[in-house]
């Protein structure tokens, strides 16, 4: 783990009102920390399957933006930002999402209602948001 990204980012977060966000490869930049995210997984695949299925994902021509919504800003001194939840901003059906995440054992993938939506996102982007939640 890179522990100046590290505090970094935790830095950087701190400035942001709850929830948090972080542009899925600003999460990833530094971090091998496999209690960072689907830390609940019997099997974890790995933060590169992690940070490479998500790289893959963002190249796609219906997929604008990808954020990690930060649960734990600091869980230790040795831990990475822990997140359940990313977003995906774009057209991508659900179905598709699910299916391109399926080796990361996602509990539920699915639309995020634009009431839903945290505040600096909606700013942010104007198309439709899904959601991919580890429990």
């Amino acid at each position: 783990m890179d522990i100046a990204k590290r505090n970094q980012l935790i830095q950087q977060l701190s400035a942001q009102p709850e929830p948090q966000l972080v542009a899925i490869e600003t999460f990833f930049d530094g971090n091998d920390d496999l209690g960072s995210i689907g830390c609940n997984l019997a099997e974890h695949p790995g933060m590169d399957a992690f940070r490479q299925t998500f790289a893959r994902i963002a190249r796609r021509h219906d997929v604008e933006a990808i954020y990690a919504r930060i649960a734990e800003l600091d869980p230790g001194d040795d831990c990475w930002p822990f997140t359940d939840t990313v977003f995906v901003v774009g057209t991508i059906h659900p179905d598709e999402l699910e299916a391109e995440l399926s080796a990361l054992q996602p509990d539920e993938v699915s639309g995020v209602e634009a009431s839903q939506v945290p505040d600096t996102l909606a700013r942010k982007q104007a198309s439709p948001v899904l959601s991919a939640w580890w429990d």
